[in-house]
């Protein structure tokens, strides 16, 4: 076997499987990313976001007029130049339905495997995000479709950040 394609072949099924899910939402995986990351960080602003998002600030703004006009995400009144950004109620439901959908699909993914298997690769996957080290908005950006308090304070990529990086 070759370890390339092995993890080549699961990440792709893996990141199939999860565009599919996140379609079946009504919403595709950037504006899934955008309003977990707005909904986690309340108040944060367009600038904040657009790099965890890897997006030009004229696009950030539209993928947010986008969620604004579906009533996903409200701004609140403007701080200087930035505008503070919220989740709003229909936009946490919508991140609800994605953090359940998202889990069925991970378990399919990992169906066929023995328990004792699983818990194995979930623990060789959380070696392997506590292996580099990250700024912290590339952990931000590694989460960006996360249920953020699922992992708590028992989060890898949380335990990843290097302590002096922004």
């Amino acid at each position: 076997m070759h370890t390339g394609n092995i993890v080549a072949a699961w990440v792709t099924a893996a990141a199939d499987r999860f565009h599919a899910v996140a379609r079946s939402t009504g919403l595709e995986q950037r504006e899934l990313s955008a309003l977990t990351l707005i909904a986690t960080h309340e108040g944060c602003s367009v600038e904040w976001l657009r790099g965890r998002i890897e997006l030009s600030q004229s696009g950030t703004v539209r993928l947010i007029d986008r969620l604004a006009g579906r009533g996903m995400v409200r701004r609140g009144p403007s701080i200087g130049r930035g505008v503070p950004l919220y989740a709003t109620d229909d936009g946490r439901a919508a991140l609800r339905r994605w953090h359940e959908a998202r889990d069925e699909a991970v378990a399919e993914l990992l169906n066929g495997l023995p328990a004792s298997r699983r818990e194995l690769v979930v623990q060789s996957l959380a070696a392997a995000l506590l292996a580099s080290t990250r700024r912290r908005s590339e952990a931000d950006a590694t989460c960006r479709t996360c249920s953020w308090a699922a992992c708590g304070n028992d989060c890898p990529v949380d335990g990843s950040v290097e302590a002096y990086a922004p």
